[in-house]
Order: C-alpha cells, then structure tokens, then sequence
C-alpha cells in the first residue's frame, strides 16, 4: 500500500492522456457491463454519486478507500426490481483491523428466462443467464491519505457457456475545509478480457471522481462525474438531507440526476430515495425511471455493530 498513491497518480495521468480515443462510439465494446451497475438504494436515490461519500461497506463497490471510514462491522444487502423479469443482488460485508480495513461483496444478476433457438432458428427450449462478481477490498492509510484497493473475480454465464475475467480497482480519497468537502477518485475494472469460445472483449473500464460537500451538518450535496472507456463522459448528482425524529430515529429524503441514461427516451435520470435508520439498523428506498426502459425500484437493508 506504500506505492498505491503513486499508481494510482501514474494510472490516472496515463488513461487520461489516452482517453481521447473513447466515446459513444466505442459502446457495446465492453463485457461484463453488469459492473457498471451502482448498488445501493442510498446512492441510487442520489443519482448514483456515492465516491466522495462511500462511508458503509457498499464503498467497497463505489470507493475501497472509503473503508478507511468504518469504525464498526458494517454489512450492506440490496434486491433491485429490474426491467422485464431481470433480478439484481448485492451483499457486502466490512469491518476494521489493526491491519486496515478488510471487506467483501457480492454482486450477481440474474436475466430470467430466455428463449434458446439454434443456428436455423429453431426453440431449443428455455435457458437463465446470469453474471456475477466477488470483490475482496482491503484500505488503510497512507501519509493521511485514505486509499483502498479491490480484488474482482468477474463469471458471465449464456446458456452453456461461461467467462471469466479477474480485476483491480484503486480508489483514494481526500478531504478538506476541516473535512466538510470530500473528493474521491476511483479507477474501476482494470483487469483481462472476457472470451466466450473464441471472441476477447475487455472489461468496461471506467474513471470515477466524485466529491460531497456538507451544506449543513445533516444536509450533503453530491457530484460523481464517470469517464466511460466505452462511453460519453456521464455525470450524476444529487442530494440528501437527514431529519433527527428522537435520538434513536433518523429519516432522510434523497434526490438526484444521472446523465448516463439519457438515450432511453421518456423520463429518465431522476431518482428518489427514502430512508429510516433506527439505532444501527436502516432501510433504504429508491425509484429510478429509465425512459421507454420502464422503472426500477431498489431496497437496501444495512447495519452496523
């Protein structure tokens, strides 16, 4: 971990002197884009901006770095609704030690039922495909700085057919104004290719910055801003604002907007979220519309202890 802030620093200079040569045009160049779904109901009702903020064992998706945060084992589940009959999971699990932050989640998408029909076009019946990740995390501190690093084994699986694929990602974090403003910056999924039978496509490697700044003790405003390699730049924003009902009883409202999204025509990049956390125990809600997609509806349960 000595060296992580000079990789990440040489990493982040290199892709971004070669960045130019991604855009839109690059899209559906990428495996595994399931990577680029966020988890969490609470940083989806946000518009998905969580990399300066990352302060629960879902940084282990968003910012590793933000592990340095936790003082107590946290573990995070989300259920998304998706489009048609497709299921999205994640678990995670954190916790502090003498040597760092360690942690551990589960990513898993399940696209239901699928008609099979050979190379003439014939139904060969019914088939599920699915893909999943597992990411180990460690974080620690460096010289006060607050860095994080994950270790992803990525499986796709089409009918009888599987991929695989392993991957990094190194995530740093910084905080100033007597720690009211807080930047992240994330390098996600540098790692090999996929290949199913014969045909390689590499990981969908993305560069995330974001930033939260407190506008007031109990209301924060965030920005994530993402550069695709196989996509437009895209940015997210949002906002939370945390209402104290007694001392063991907290409601919060969220509000946010993704531009990520913005080609599914309709009503698309709002997001709202809800969430009660009672002691160390909290659940979360967001609606999320993807235009002529249809909508979507995460629930988070966390606690810590």
């Amino acid at each position: 971990m000595r060296k992580l802030s000079m990789v990440l620093l040489c990493l982040t200079v290199g892709t971004c002197m070669v960045f130019g040569m991604f855009s839109s045009d690059d899209a559906g160049t990428s495996a595994a884009q399931f990577l680029k779904l966020g988890v969490g109901a609470r940083p989806a009702g946000m518009g998905e901006s969580f990399a300066g903020v990352a302060d629960d064992s879902t940084a282990i998706y968003w910012n590793p770095s933000g592990l340095n945060q936790i003082e107590k084992k946290s573990l995070s589940a989300m259920h998304a609704i998706w489009f048609e009959d497709i299921s999205y999971d994640w678990v995670s699990y954190a916790q502090p030690t003498k040597y760092g932050p360690v942690g551990v989640g589960i990513q898993y998408v399940s696209y239901g039922s699928i008609d099979g029909m050979d190379a003439s076009g014939n139904a060969t019946g019914f088939f599920v495909s699915s893909d999943y990740a597992l990411i180990l995390s460690y974080a620690r501190e460096e010289y006060s700085i607050p860095l994080g690093v994950n270790l992803k084994y990525i499986s796709s699986k089409i009918e009888d057919e599987t991929a695989s694929a392993f991957a990094i990602d190194i995530g740093g974090m910084y905080k100033l104004m007597e720690d009211r403003l807080s930047c992240g910056l994330v390098l996600q999924n540098i790692g090999t290719k996929m290949k199913y039978i014969s045909e390689e496509d590499p990981l969908p490697f993305n560069i995330k910055m974001g930033g939260s700044y407190n506008i007031r003790e109990n209301w924060i405003g965030v920005l994530d801003i993402n550069m695709p390699r196989d996509n437009d730049i895209n940015f997210g924003l949002g906002s939370e604002y945390v209402y104290e009902i007694n001392s063991e009883l907290d409601a919060s409202g969220r509000i946010g907007y993704n531009t990520r999204n913005k080609d599914t025509g309709g009503t698309n990049g709002l997001s709202l979220g809800v969430g009660v956390v009672y002691n160390t125990y909290g659940i979360d809600y967001a609606f999320a519309p993807f235009g002529d997609l249809g909508s979507t509806h995460r629930i988070s349960l966390s606690v810590s202890f």
